[in-house]
């Protein structure tokens, strides 16, 4: 049996969560659907802006995929969600963004939400 689902079984599963639960970290991802994953693996914005580290690839690629694909909306969230959720990454969190991007990593949380929740809000 493979250690990690597949990334279509992810997708079906992620977006079934986030439209149940909105407001969703991905350290809350991390937890729920792969506790244990430590992966040399991350989602990095140009800039240098990291949106999160370690979970399995073919998570990270159902998450994109869902956002690209107009199914999730990714809006700018706060570390104290992530911290609610147990689990920070060890990164400053970025407070702006520099023209020229951030020279080290900068931490940009993340919150998903379902699509039509997010266009709600605006």
């Amino acid at each position: 049996m493979p250690k990690w689902r597949s990334r279509e079984r992810y997708k079906s599963d992620v977006l079934a969560y986030v439209t149940q639960t909105d407001w969703v970290t991905f350290a809350d991802l991390h937890k729920r659907f792969a506790p244990d994953a430590r992966e040399p693996t991350e989602i990095v914005l140009p800039g240098n802006r990291v949106v999160w580290r370690g979970m399995p690839q073919p998570l990270f690629d159902a998450v994109v995929e869902l956002v690209e694909g107009g199914q999730l909306a990714a809006v700018p969230g706060h570390r104290s969600a992530y911290k609610k959720d147990g689990r920070v990454l060890g990164l400053p969190v970025e407070k702006a963004i520099p023209p020229a991007g951030h020279a080290e990593p900068h931490w940009f949380p993340v919150l998903l939400r379902p699509i039509g929740a997010a266009d709600e809000a605006d």
